[in-house]
């Protein structure tokens, strides 16, 4: 004979569960919101532990269902008995997969910060490759979705049967109350859960320090092999995943020099013929992480009045008002923020370039690859000097497209 009421074991799992996914999704809903840094960090590092916990109590919670008898369900007609069946196992399917998908999208992020259960206890990545993380970032999304849907068609046929249909439902999932009782504790518990994470996301930067979310063996900039840059992924959607972006930017860029030789020159068709020049003065900021590509930068600051073509008087009439005008712009400047890997040591960036008083986006494609604390990089792009107002030759005598290429070896100054 079948009991009348859930077990105790089963209740209090039902109604922690419930609670626990009250808060998780009103988390969820504001980590985009919350301001990037060690906050953000933390919020996405106790979303992370508050979904393992649901992962667990899930699993109990079936194990419940499936070895202890349960009472039979209510008669009902066939479309809301098929409606409650189904929303039911869908519950149960959307409980395992959401934490399942979101443990798959730290497992396979670029940046493999550790995570640490409410900042203490350890909890391992799945053995999984990187090729998962767009299927784990979709899986994840699409089960929030369904979560927050669900969730309403089975607060609604709870509301159905004491309200519509005469029939005390919650006595069997509660102490024996009255239906309205019953149904104000069930939102009381699920309201109360939701409003505890508008609290604790407020204060997370200061209620979890950051030293128990990184453990000290974890550097900045050293969670991936220090032989060779992140290597793009075959998700694309990983770089744009918030998490990723969250954890990044609790992680500070490094910063890097120029060190040894170094080359920055220009190729310009003139008449016909090639001419190679350089810039013998010229300086540079880069902040650049394998781990936050889109965060790195890359300034560079070039003394046009260095200019050497290997014939004195061009030299001097490049540095003239027809041409760069040094007088009254002595210095070029261009800023880029964000590397795109396009694959094999290749990457990309967009960046502005102020040239004799007018700025105009240049894109940049150069190779890059580290060793340890040394990084070298070489590339170039081609401007266009009409744009620039450089030269007040015909495109015949001087090509308009000037060939700009660069090499350089740079070093961590933030070890």
């Amino acid at each position: 004979m079948s009991p009348q009421r859930y077990s105790i074991a089963a209740i209090a799992l039902h109604w922690s569960i419930a609670a626990a996914l009250a808060f998780q999704l009103s988390l969820g809903w504001q980590l985009s919101d919350i301001s990037p840094g060690a906050g953000q960090f933390a919020a996405y590092q106790l979303h992370k532990s508050v979904g393992i916990v649901i992962l667990l109590l899930t699993l109990a919670r079936v194990a419940i269902r499936i070895f202890h008898p349960r009472p039979d369900a209510l008669t009902d007609d066939r479309l809301a008995a098929f409606a409650a069946k189904a929303t039911h196992r869908l519950l149960y399917a959307v409980m395992l997969l959401g934490p399942l998908s979101g443990w798959a999208l730290v497992s396979t992020s670029r940046l493999q910060v550790p995570t640490l259960l409410f900042g203490t206890i350890p909890w391992p990545h799945l053995p999984i490759t990187r090729s998962f993380n767009g299927i784990a970032y979709d899986a994840h999304l699409l089960t929030a979705y369904l979560l927050a849907g669900l969730i309403v068609l089975h607060v609604a046929g709870a509301i159905r049967h004491p309200f519509f249909k005469g029939e005390n439902l919650l006595t069997r999932m509660a102490p024996r109350l009255a239906p309205g009782v019953a149904m104000a504790g069930a939102l009381a518990i699920m309201t109360l859960a939701a409003s505890a994470s508008f609290l604790l996301t407020g204060k997370t930067a200061t209620a979890v320090p950051q030293q128990q979310l990184v453990p000290p063996s974890m550097k900045a900039a050293d969670s991936l092999p220090p032989s060779s840059p992140a290597q793009p992924s075959a998700a694309a959607p990983e770089a744009q995943t918030p998490e990723v972006k969250a954890e990044a930017a609790a992680i500070p860029l490094s910063q890097w020099r120029l060190t040894g030789p170094g080359k920055l020159g220009f190729t310009a068709m003139w008449n016909g013929a090639a001419v190679n020049g350089s810039f013998r003065r010229w300086t540079s900021e880069i902040s650049y992480s394998p781990d936050d590509l889109p965060g790195s930068a890359i300034t560079v600051m070039i003394d046009l009045a260095s200019t050497v073509t290997g014939d004195s008087q061009r030299d001097e009439t490049l540095q003239g008002p027809d041409y760069f005008g040094v007088s009254a712009h002595p210095e070029a400047v261009f800023r880029a923020k964000g590397f795109r890997p396009k694959g094999d040591d290749r990457y990309e960036t967009r960046g502005t370039l102020d040239l004799n008083g007018r700025s105009h986006p240049v894109t940049l494609r150069f190779t890059l690859r580290q060793n340890g604390h040394i990084a070298r990089a070489e590339g170039g792009a081609e401007i266009d000097r009409n744009l620039f107002g450089v030269g007040s030759a015909t495109d015949e005598t001087i090509a308009a497209k000037v060939a700009v290429s660069f090499a350089l070896t740079a070093q961590r100054v933030d070890q």
